[in-house]
């Protein structure tokens, strides 16, 4: 692994310190095979899931597929930059794998920031296109939920103190949105337990988790590598986890973008198609 570039939402500095001090860890979901696929073969994927949760195997689950494009000369360089420019909320990463790739990313979602014994976590969930004036969909609000209770409920078992959550609210993630709560809460044990604990979220895998992870298992074909998996940094009693979301690899003459979307008992196959799609361009636009 080379040294990792990570630069902190609104620090306005970035971390560009050794692998001593920070970590990349890969996705729990690793598959044999590793292609782009279509917005046809996502949604028969996506069908198989909703048949599944309707059989009452899970409640939610999250589908993954990988987006490919030509890069047209841009640079992995050029692309990090043009993501810490364009992305002042998100946390914005670099690192070359133990194969030599690149992987570049801009993540909103935090998995907890530790201050002390103070921490900080983030629910988030449910997505459309920045600027919508409509109201959130039952599907994304119970896709939400589910996270934030999963959250607080994990924390609960694990002794974490003085649990709060703030009041649902959108937050924007560049051309797309999402359903955000913030929890806080203390908890004095090794941090590690926190990120075992809460890691994978629904927001990445599903609900109820085990058998959620089942079902991805059987369904998605593909390797996830480093997305969903963690970066992170310590820095003495301070440290920050993210999850590894709205990223791509960097090939020799292709971008592979990994995206997901959220699927529930309430999800249309075509909608869900066109989530990945709105996630995948939230990164390409910046580029091209």
């Amino acid at each position: 692994m080379s040294i990792i570039r990570l630069r902190l939402p609104q620090t306005g500095f970035e971390k560009n310190v050794s692998a001593a001090r920070t970590f990349v860890l890969k996705s729990e979901f690793r598959g044999e095979m590793n292609f782009a696929s279509s917005d046809e073969q996502y949604m028969q994927a996506v069908e198989k899931g909703i048949a599944q949760i309707q059989d009452g195997l899970a409640k939610k689950i999250v589908l993954s597929r990988i987006v490919s494009f030509p890069h047209q000369g841009h640079t992995a360089e050029g692309i990090f930059n043009s993501f810490n420019e364009k992305f002042p909320d998100a946390a914005v990463f670099a690192f070359t794998d133990e194969n030599n790739a690149h992987w570049i990313g801009a993540t909103p979602e935090l998995l907890f920031r530790k201050r002390g014994n103070s921490y900080s976590t983030i629910s988030l969930a449910g997505t459309r296109k920045a600027g919508t004036t409509e109201e959130w969909g039952k599907k994304e609000i119970e896709e939400q939920h589910l996270v934030t209770e999963f959250i607080q409920q994990e924390l609960k078992v694990i002794g974490a103190r003085n649990i709060q959550c703030n009041e649902l609210h959108t937050r924007n993630a560049g051309s797309i949105e999402h359903l955000c709560n913030e929890i806080a809460f203390e908890y004095s044990g090794d941090w590690k337990e926190i990120m075992k604990t809460l890691h994978p979220t629904p927001a990445v895998c599903g609900m109820p988790r085990e058998q959620a992870k089942r079902i991805i298992e059987h369904l998605e074909t593909h390797d996830r590598e480093y997305y969903t998996g963690l970066i992170g940094i310590e820095q003495g009693d301070n440290v920050d986890v993210y999850v590894i979301l709205r990223c791509l690899k960097y090939s020799e003459n292709l971008l592979h973008v990994f995206v997901g979307a959220g699927i529930t008992a309430e999800s249309v196959p075509t909608y869900e198609a066109r989530e990945t799609r709105w996630k995948a361009d939230s990164l390409t636009s910046v580029i091209f």
